[in-house]
């Protein structure tokens, strides 16, 4: 028994040392996948911006102030058409995402359920129109618990209402919903073994919640099997099914990320909640 045990104590030391170096052997390999599959969606987005919806623009231009990408992505650039009936009704609702002073903005009086929350956070003006910290984050965390899109815009909610400063990242109790909806929303990348949009937009939020070293890397270049040859993705297990340019967009976002993994971003998604700071 005691000859057995030494000879796998012998095994294990022989074994053990090369495991580390077999991975970090591999990882630039890695990397160099990761940026031939980012270049092939910004060459479609190149190809294709001027046809997005005006949401997937607006998610562009955070993209291009994120990191850094060049002006031609900038939403500015990219929206550059006579705004149709539906641009200028999300015009209203999100142009103060991009700072749009085309078409005035204004609060949707309808919506979907799990959006009211990031709307109201949105269309914090002042100070006073926050909702006191107990209310907020009693009603973040409610909607949290649902599941699916209701976690991924709680999420998206709690981000906005710290960048409006109606919530702070220094306060314990901010800092434990932070972490709680982390949880939740690691729980939910799970869900598909292929990027449907909710998984991929889950690691997102991670991310944006300052949170992304929870997720395994191995994760971000697992989803990059399920490119198309156009460089755009169908947030399906098929990607001959289609394209759909929301979740494309949510992993140009990761795969920026992870190709800076080292790097925490701080850009507000909010373009003028800078000059709240």
């Amino acid at each position: 028994m005691k000859k057995y045990f030494a000879f796998v104590l012998l095994l294990l030391f022989f074994v053990y040392p090369f495991y580390p170096s077999a991975h970090s052997e591999n990882k630039p390999s890695q990397k160099l996948e990761l940026e031939k599959s980012r270049d092939k969606i910004l060459d479609y987005i190149r190809k294709n911006k001027t046809h997005f919806r005006v949401e997937d623009l607006i998610l562009l231009d955070y993209l291009q102030r994120r990191f850094d990408l060049p002006d031609e992505f900038s939403f500015n650039r990219s929206f550059v058409r006579i705004p149709t009936p539906q641009d200028i009704k999300s015009l209203e609702t999100y142009g103060r995402l991009v700072n749009y002073k085309g078409i005035a903005w204004k609060k949707p009086k309808q919506a979907e359920s799990y959006i009211w929350l990031e709307l109201k956070a949105l269309f914090v003006d002042k100070q006073e129109d926050c909702t006191d910290k107990i209310t907020l984050i009693r009603q973040i965390k409610e909607q949290s618990k649902r599941g699916g899109y209701e976690t991924t815009h709680s999420a998206l909610a709690l981000a906005w209402f710290i960048e409006q400063r109606c919530l702070s990242v220094s306060d314990n109790d901010v800092q434990q919903l932070i972490n709680e909806i982390t949880h939740q929303l690691h729980s939910l990348t799970f869900s598909n073994p292929f990027p449907s949009d909710l998984k991929v937009e889950a690691m997102a939020f991670i991310c944006y919640l300052g949170k992304k070293k929870i997720i395994n890397p191995d994760e971000i270049y697992r989803l990059f099997s399920f490119q198309r040859d156009d460089g755009a993705f169908s947030g399906t297990g098929t990607p001959s099914e289609g394209i759909n340019v929301h979740t494309t967009l949510l992993i140009l976002w990761l795969a920026l990320e992870f190709l800076n993994e080292d790097t925490v971003f701080t850009e507000p998604m909010i373009a003028g909640a800078k000059d709240k700071n």
